[in-house]
């Protein structure tokens, strides 16, 4: 979804009208939350090896 939102940035228009800035704000936000658990769950993953 980030990827989308970057490639609507600068590849398309959209980016000039509030619809297309809503667009790509919801995109980049979904697709950093979607992205954001894995490398918590990798740090957790290797404290837990540590010990």
């Amino acid at each position: 979804m980030l990827l989308c939102a970057v490639g609507v940035l600068f590849l398309s228009n959209m980016s000039q009208q509030v619809e297309g800035m809503v667009l790509i704000a919801s995109l980049a936000g979904l697709g950093m939350v979607m992205m954001s658990p894995f490398p918590i769950a990798l740090f957790f993953e290797w404290a837990r090896k540590q010990n």
